[in-house]
């Protein structure tokens, strides 16, 4: 077991130029007497790239609402491409964010990729993704049957979006675009999906960053084998304007942060066709059960955790840092479940004091 423990807070650049950054690599504490201050949309996350209002075409019209403008940067340069798989009965119109000209000057070192968690989109990675691509290559996918990728889920009956079809339509993704090993970085059941990604397929994964991930909770229970009407309801239930303020309200210390801005955005998604039939093909797949897989991930990774999380209780971290063979855990303070929206500028200085030792590397043209 080569694990070691660090601590992070919304202040970690300015800590890590004054302290070194070898003092964080060996764990040092960071004492800081001024209090991570709360993260502003407008001024925290400042881009190279101009200001914009302009959406392509498969948003919904509810984004013309939409007002943080890290969230209609972002917007404005997502895209989407014809991915092939072979576990899928047709392409896939995936959507997703490649790196920008300042992030594509970073070839010799390994680009990093970001996956959202469960019926979300990469939206949730706004805020971090900017300070990301100062330094390195940066992608964000939305995973196929979640977020702006149509996986044709409207038009096809009994379609399968399980595990096997989102790891398949990764990998396809990546093949087509990304083409050498990557450092993948995974929110909630993101977390989830990028080992399980690592497991089936090694030669595209360099290194994990596991984000308040899940892991050890396996399965959907009953709602496997419930009827479809029973889970057409749940899914329903799940789309509703009080169940995701609910939700929004739990992933943050900071409840002031829970705007209902943050809350369109995040359901933005659940107004294209085919969202309520994806997410009950994913629901009738029985979900990811990864807990007695988890110690047999060999790529070094990070866990990053928000020590106030009240999602995915913090004891977490410390069973992926106990199981894990390579690893290193970083709390973030201030924090709850969602680090890469409550503290982006700490996530992200974590994030590049690990990638940026990773060095890019070609895949053999066999893969």
């Amino acid at each position: 077991m080569q694990s070691q423990q660090f601590r992070a807070s919304g202040q970690c650049r300015c800590a890590a130029r004054l302290m070194g950054a070898r003092q964080l690599r060996h764990g040092t504490k960071l004492s800081l007497r001024k209090k991570p201050a709360a993260f502003t949309c407008h001024s925290q996350v400042p881009s190279r790239l101009p200001h914009t209002t302009s959406h392509p075409e498969f948003f919904p019209t509810q984004a013309q609402e939409v007002k943080e403008q890290a969230a209609l940067d972002f917007m404005s340069r997502m895209q989407r491409s014809t991915i092939d798989s072979a576990s899928l009965t047709c392409p896939v119109e995936t959507a997703y964010l490649g790196p920008s000209e300042y992030g594509s000057q970073h070839q010799d070192q390994a680009p990093v990729l970001l996956l959202h968690g469960f019926d979300s989109s990469s939206l949730e990675f706004r805020r971090l993704l900017p300070l990301l691509e100062r330094s390195l290559e940066a992608w964000a996918v939305d995973l196929v049957g979640w977020g702006f990728s149509d996986s044709g889920a409207a038009s096809q009956r009994n379609m399968k979006l399980g595990p096997k079809q989102k790891r398949d339509h990764l990998y396809a993704f990546w093949k087509e675009k990304i083409k050498r090993p990557m450092i993948v970085v995974g929110t909630s059941l993101g977390g989830a999906i990028a080992m399980d990604f690592a497991l089936e397929y090694p030669q595209a994964v360099k290194k994990l960053v596991l984000v308040d991930a899940q892991g050890f909770l396996d399965g959907l229970g009953p709602w496997r084998v419930a009827p479809k009407f029973l889970i057409n309801l749940l899914v329903q239930v799940l789309k509703s304007t009080a169940i995701r303020k609910y939700a929004g309200d739990l992933a943050y210390k900071d409840k002031a942060l829970a705007t209902d801005d943050a809350l369109l955005i995040g359901r933005l998604h659940t107004y294209l066709s085919g969202w309520a039939e994806a997410n009950i093909a994913f629901i009738q797949s029985g979900g990811y059960s990864l807990s007695k897989r988890i110690p047999l991930v060999q790529q070094e990774c990070l866990v990053v955790w928000g020590r106030n999380d009240k999602i995915l209780k913090p004891e977490y971290a410390e069973q992926f840092s106990q199981v894990l063979p390579k690893s290193k855990l970083v709390w973030v303070e201030n924090c709850g479940h969602c680090p890469h929206l409550e503290q982006p500028q700490a996530l992200a200085d974590c994030i590049l004091d690990f990638a940026l030792t990773a060095k890019a590397e070609q895949v053999p043209s066999s893969y």
